[in-house]
C-alpha cells in the first residue's frame, strides 16, 4: 500500500490499547491525516473478544498471525509478488475477514507459498477469478469499509502461509498462545515482503 513505512505502527495488545485510551479498536477508526499505519504480527491481542476467537472450554485465540495495515476505506491494494488466484471467499462471520483472497505464489521450482489479504471490498469477488494471474504491482483490491468487511476499522489483513492445510477462501489468523510456536513457524513474518524492516 501506498504511504506505509517502518515507523508507522499501531499496538492493539493491551498496552496499545491503554496508550489510545481505547478499550476496543473503534470501528470507524481510521488514521489521522491520511497515514498508512501497520502492526501485530506475534502480537497477544486485546480485541477479540466474540466467540470466533473465544470458544468455550478452549483457550482464547488471541496471538495474531498476521500484519494488520490500517488506511482508508476504498485505498488500494497491491499484490507484492506476482502471483496466481488460489481462492476467493465472503466471510460474513462477525470479526471475521469479510472479502477474502489468497494468492499462490511459486518463488523458485518446488518452492509454493501463499498470501492471505483479508476485510477487502467485495467488488474483488468479481474482478479476479481462481486461477487468474496476478504481476506484481498490479491493483488487486481495495480496503473495505466495516459494513462489509467483517464489522472492523477498515484495514488489510496480510499473512503469509506456507501451506495451506487444504483450506480454500480462508485460513486462520489468530491462535491460541500455547500453539504459537508452530502456527508461527507456518506464518512467517510478512512484513519483508512489502519492504519493511522484520
Amino acid at each position: 500500500m501506498h504511504g506505509l513505512h517502518d515507523e508507522g505502527t499501531l499496538a492493539l495488545d493491551k498496552a496499545g490499547l491503554a496508550a489510545r485510551c481505547w478499550v476496543d479498536l473503534p470501528i470507524d477508526w481510521i488514521p489521522e491525516h491520511g497515514a498508512v499505519l501497520h502492526g501485530g504480527y506475534g502480537e497477544d491481542r486485546a480485541i477479540y473478544d466474540t466467540p470466533i476467537f473465544n470458544c468455550p472450554g478452549e483457550e482464547p485465540r488471541t496471538l495474531h498471525l498476521g500484519l494488520d495495515i490500517f488506511a482508508a476505506a476504498g485505498a488500494p491494494v497491491f499484490a507484492p509478488l506476482d502471483g496466481q488466484v488460489h481462492s476467493l471467499q465472503r466471510n460474513d462471520n462477525a470479526k471475521d475477514y469479510g472479502p477474502t483472497l489468497i494468492l499462490q505464489h511459486e518463488a523458485e521450482v518446488d518452492l509454493i507459498f501463499y498470501t492471505l489479504y483479508g476485510h477487502l471490498d467485495p467488488d474483488l469477488l468479481d474482478t479476479l477469478q481462481p486461477g487468474g494471474r496476478v504481476k506484481r504491482g498490479q491493483e488487486i483490491a481495495r480496503l473495505g469499509d466495516s459494513s462489509v468487511n467483517g464489522g472492523w476499522a477498515p484495514h488489510l489483513h496480510f499473512q503469509v502461509m506456507l501451506d495451506m492445510l487444504g483450506k480454500r477462501g480462508d485460513f486462520p489468523g489468530v491462535c491460541s498462545k500455547s500453539e504459537a510456536g508452530e502456527w508461527l513457524q507456518l506464518c512467517p513474518d510478512p512484513r519483508a515482503l512489502i519492504g519493511l524492516a522484520v
